[in-house]
């Protein structure tokens, strides 16, 4: 079971992935914006699943200023904007792997299992 940080300011898209994890096993936080996520990425998780997209701080912004603090949290970016330059950007602001929505539940979960174990991926 892995402590995981969803970052989702989608209400009904954080239920069915939080759904989706803790069926899975696994712990699931959910943090409705980015600045909760800041506040709470302070402790300790073995993976965060970020929205790219979001009113306020974004999830660009966020998976950054964890990389800044010095966190080697693994991090699973998803947004609805599957372009080549939303991965890029995910990827290089410190995410291992790249979802877009919508997903099946089990390219969802076999991504979380590939970074669980320490492999990345881009997704789809």
């Amino acid at each position: 079971m892995a402590r995981i940080l969803l970052v989702e300011d989608e209400p009904l898209v954080a239920h069915m992935v939080r759904r989706i994890l803790e069926r899975a096993g696994h712990q699931v936080d959910w943090a409705p914006s980015g600045q909760v996520a800041l506040e709470k990425v302070s402790e300790a998780y073995d993976l965060v699943v970020c929205d790219l997209v979001m009113p306020g701080i974004s999830g660009l912004e966020v998976i950054r200023k964890i990389r800044e603090q010095g966190l080697s949290t693994t991090i699973l970016a998803l947004s609805a904007s599957v372009s080549e330059k939303s991965r890029r950007e995910a990827l290089e602001a410190g995410a291992q792997a790249f979802l877009g929505k919508p997903f099946e539940t089990q390219a969802l979960l076999a991504q979380v299992d590939r970074l669980l174990a320490g492999e990345g991926g881009l997704g789809g």
